[in-house]
């Protein structure tokens, strides 16, 4: 009995030990023009894709901005039959997307959303879909 408690103790220390061990955080800051990545920005309503859709780009947060105003927007362009914004580019960093757009099947028909987003090594191309909600403007 006393063999099987001592196995049992060993093998659950084993569990704590284990789970007490995180990787480190990666933080990462900056965010902006001067780089060779891509983020290509799809905006979503309930599952469709919106293909009158613009979204805007802040550079260097992973928050909407207070004043509204953003550092730069394009507007969504068929590209693989997939209806897309694409900022290039781009250097590592946070970034925050705001998509707007319009849904014709509901009333009413204008939606946006916003989404954050990081890019952690030069040269790489991020796919981001942001989803949206209706509102009234």
């Amino acid at each position: 009995m006393r063999l099987i408690l001592r196995i049992s103790l060993l093998f659950l220390s084993g569990i704590f030990m284990a789970g007490s061990c995180k990787q480190p955080v990666q933080k990462i800051s900056g965010g902006g023009k001067g780089g060779t990545c891509v983020v290509s920005v799809s905006g979503e309503h309930r599952g469709t894709l919106l293909d009158t859709c613009k979204v805007y780009i802040k550079y260097n947060t992973v928050d909407a901005p207070a004043n509204g105003i953003y550092d730069d927007s394009a507007a969504c362009m068929l590209v693989d039959t997939i209806p897309t914004a694409i900022f290039s580019g781009l250097t590592t960093g946070n970034y925050y997307l705001l998509a707007v757009g319009y849904h014709g099947g509901f009333s009413p028909p204008n939606v946006k959303g916003g989404k954050n987003c990081s890019i952690f090594s030069n040269g790489d191309t991020l796919k981001v879909i942001v989803p949206t909600y209706q509102y009234i403007p």
